[in-house]
């Protein structure tokens, strides 16, 4: 019995696009093996259409209602993606702002030379000095240096994966 071949297309961006927006939206209301079969199964069908690409994608509908659609009955899950670029976010801004306190510490002693001083930033010790020999700044590295971090990591990562549930809220009464 002879077999069928079907034409596959690769993937064009538009494509690839639809189906990244897809997972994100997929990544709150399925599990991960759940969302790799949809995933696989959806690139399949894309890629056999005969029709034109628009066309199909238009018909699937907007990705973030079809994730919804496939995830329909199931338990809302954490979107660890925005936790995860949230705790990044947040770690970026405390080397900014320990960045910026520690310039404007050797802004001060320098405009006051001979002067050194010190402080803290979120339990780090701070040092800067500046006098005829030179200008500079210092920090001790104790557990500060690990611990300050990694709790500002741990809860923007949770916070971010969990907040943007308060931001779209169910239209469903029945929920």
């Amino acid at each position: 019995m002879p077999r069928s071949t079907v034409t596959k297309r690769p993937l064009g961006m538009r494509e690839s696009m639809y189906l990244s927006r897809l997972e994100w939206h997929l990544e709150g209301v399925v599990r991960a093996s759940e969302r790799k079969h949809i995933l696989r199964s959806l690139r399949e069908q894309i890629s056999t259409d005969l029709r034109p690409v628009k066309v199909v994608l238009t018909d699937l509908g907007s990705p973030r209602t079809l994730a919804l659609r496939y995830g329909e009955g199931e338990r809302p899950r954490p979107l660890w993606q925005i936790g995860i670029l949230t705790a990044a976010t947040a770690l970026m801004a405390y080397w900014v702002l320990f960045g910026v306190f520690t310039g404007g510490m050797l802004a001060a002693v320098d405009s006051a030379a001979p002067m050194s001083a010190d402080a803290t930033f979120l339990f780090v010790p701070v040092m800067a000095f500046s006098d005829d020999q030179g200008i500079g700044v210092g920090w001790t590295g104790g557990w500060e240096w690990l611990i300050v971090p990694l709790v500002i990591v741990a809860v923007a990562l949770v916070v971010g994966a969990r907040t943007w549930r308060l931001f779209h809220r169910d239209s469903d009464p029945k929920s």
